[in-house]
């Protein structure tokens, strides 16, 4: 059987990689996590993947080296213990690159200790910056992805009328939804690097509920189905004019798109309408000045003047507990670079992809927002995510 990685766009991404640990003043990296060896690879069969200074990656496999082979172009080694890892680097290169790198952002000190001490005398650094700096330049590929992952929101979205009554509980409308995203390829699961930070699905949520501070890094959360997870629907009925949030996290083949519209049954409030008049200001104001070489920073600045000049700026991203970013890359993980907040100064490049996401919370109110996913084009963006941001309001039934 053929390997379902493309070979061509493989090497390209390791090329990435290769180019951004040498500026780094790496000389390679053991890659552990996940999402980093199937970028690189194509598989996510349980091992290790080596990145030298050039040439293929090597990818030392403990369990299925055989399905690892059949989904991956790479070469495959059947690793039987940790304990050889040093042995069968410099079996394959002649010797192990230096500094090595592993990705110090997510891997548990306990691992990279034990990893370190079966490497005596090797020189080793943090390789997570060079991984996903590497990362966050899409190619086709990863782009017709998330693509495809919009469109499966967008499919679930449009049945939000049909679906949306007096009375319906949270879990029930976002349990509705779920199962489109599933009929429309959803993997089921919602992939995060930061440490401690878990999504599931994305937040439906509506009212006073959709206002409540969550302890995820996020500009809405939600009350939550119990403090065990204490963000996303709850069991609260929605009634009649509450504005109700729907923020859905699409995936195909790994990569995710994030979309948030808002909908109500009746019309909204007035104040509740202005604000969401002044959240499509935001991102309008921040779109038109997205293209390559602007920075994070700079589109985070453009978000907090845009705000500022709306009669909600005291609760532009929270009141109490405001997030420190307006938009965050989206790709294999939903909090991947690029990000729109003020300490990120690296320069935007073509095939960047994020999620904005200006919105306004009045705690123990309301959350009123929108959300794109917008990929950063050479003339400068385009939104990826299709579903009209009109508000929708629904009739009465």
């Amino acid at each position: 059987m053929a390997p379902t990685f493309d070979l061509t766009e493989g090497r390209r991404r390791v090329r990435r990689v290769q180019r951004e640990l040498a500026a780094a003043g790496l000389g390679g990296a053991l890659l552990v996590q996940g999402m980093d060896r199937y970028y690189l690879t194509g598989t996510l069969q349980a091992g290790f993947v080596v990145v030298a200074a050039d040439g293929d990656p090597l990818l030392l496999v403990r369990r299925d080296p055989e399905r690892a082979a059949a989904e991956s172009p790479f070469p495959v080694i059947p690793l039987g213990s940790a304990r050889d890892l040093a042995e069968q680097i410099r079996a394959a290169f002649g010797a192990v690159p230096e500094p090595l790198g592993l990705e110090l952002d997510v891997l548990p000190v306990v691992q990279a200790e034990r990893l370190k001490a079966g490497f005596p005398g090797v020189a080793f650094g943090d390789a997570a910056p060079a991984v996903m700096a590497a990362r966050a330049v899409k190619g086709e590929g990863e782009i017709a992805h998330i693509r495809r992952a919009a469109e499966g929101v967008a499919a679930a979205v449009a049945r939000v009328p049909e679906l949306l009554r007096d009375g319906v509980r949270e879990i029930d409308l976002s349990a509705d939804l779920e199962r489109e995203l599933r009929r429309h390829g959803h993997q089921g699961l919602l992939r995060m690097r930061g440490f401690g930070q878990e999504i599931f699905y994305g937040h439906v949520m509506a009212g006073t509920t959709a206002a409540t501070v969550s302890g995820g890094n996020a500009p809405t959360g939600g009350a939550g189905f119990s403090a065990a997870l204490p963000q996303g629907a709850g069991e609260r009925a929605i009634r009649v004019g509450e504005p109700v949030v729907v923020d859905l996290v699409g995936v195909s083949q790994g990569y995710h798109s994030d979309q948030t519209r808002m909908f109500s049954l009746g019309p909204p409030q007035a104040d509740h309408a202005a604000m969401y008049r002044a959240a499509l200001q935001v991102q309008g104001a921040v779109l038109a000045a997205t293209r390559p070489g602007v920075s994070g920073a700079e589109l985070y600045r453009i978000a907090l003047d845009a705000a500022a000049a709306t009669p909600f700026a005291e609760c532009f991203l929270g009141e109490r507990h405001k997030v420190g970013f307006v938009g965050h890359g989206v790709g294999l993980e939903l909090d991947e670079e690029p990000f729109l907040a003020p300490g990120y100064r690296k320069p935007l490049e073509a095939g960047m992809v994020f999620a904005l996401e200006p919105k306004f919370i009045r705690e123990g109110v309301a959350a009123v927002g929108v959300e794109d996913t917008v990929l950063v084009t050479a003339g400068g963006c385009e939104r990826l995510t299709p579903s009209p941001q009109d508000w929708g309001v629904v009739s009465e039934v």
